[in-house]
């Protein structure tokens, strides 16, 4: 989960990573992030639509093996699930796929997937070491919209280091994923958020705020890595080369 931050602290952070991630993908070292169609089988990473809210974090391999916290300390209302069992090894078989794109090795760190409901958005922020490389995979959704995910690409410096004034601003570029398609990128490096969800009965996200029910939700599942040759190779967990 990525810490609260001031805009200048977010400013600080992506000045003192940019370019700390190096891979041997020239396109994604360019933008901070790629897309790759078809990541994984959406059929495989499903789960019906919960009625629980909140954040329930697994500590076995059992999907009655939990705790839970009833507060989403990130996206209040939404439900994050981590280390959901039914994923751990797709953990690890995305990777493999990942070290392919980016020609790297890389490293295990955690997982966990989130179901957004209308009214709810991802705050700015970049993210902590642990999440040096990351994906965002679209599961599933009840809209017939795209809900676009943000990202800015770097800012160029006047000196080397990342040094100097800022003389040419990065980007705020969006994508949008289907159902198994994957957007890779540099989470330490790379400010990403989402604006709040739409209703899909309304077109608007107004009716969550109001206390109507609304069945709108999409669920994606956030994995990350750590480059093997990198100095956040610590932040690896136990499954880091299964």
């Amino acid at each position: 989960m990525a810490e609260q931050m001031t805009l200048e602290q977010l400013q600080a952070q992506e000045r003192l990573n940019s370019g700390s991630s190096k891979t041997n993908n020239e396109q994604f070292d360019k933008d901070g992030y790629i897309v790759v169609k078809d990541l994984w089988d959406p059929e495989e990473l499903f789960v019906e639509v919960p009625t629980m809210r909140g954040q329930v974090s697994y500590w076995g391999k059992r999907e009655d093996q939990f705790n839970y916290q009833p507060l989403e300390g990130q996206v209040e209302g939404s439900l994050a699930c981590y280390s959901r069992p039914q994923y751990r090894h797709i953990h690890s078989g995305i990777r493999r796929k990942l070290e392919k794109v980016i020609g790297k090795q890389l490293y295990n760190t955690y997982y966990y997937d989130r179901f957004y409901f209308a009214g709810q958005g991802l705050a700015l922020h970049a993210d902590r070491p642990a999440c040096e490389i990351s994906v965002s995979v679209h599961i599933s959704t009840n809209l017939e919209e795209d809900w676009p995910l943000w990202i800015k690409t770097p800012d160029t410096y006047e000196f080397p280091n990342n040094k100097g004034e800022i003389i040419k601003p990065g980007e705020s570029r969006f994508v949008n994923l289907k159902p198994g398609d994957g957007m890779i990128y540099k989470g330490c490096e790379r400010p990403h958020w989402r604006d709040p969800l739409v209703s899909r009965h309304t077109g608007d996200y107004f009716i969550r705020k109001l206390g109507q029910k609304d069945d709108t939700y999409y669920h994606q599942v956030f994995f990350h890595y750590v480059l093997a040759d990198g100095f956040r190779a610590q932040c690896a967990n136990d499954m880091s080369k299964e």
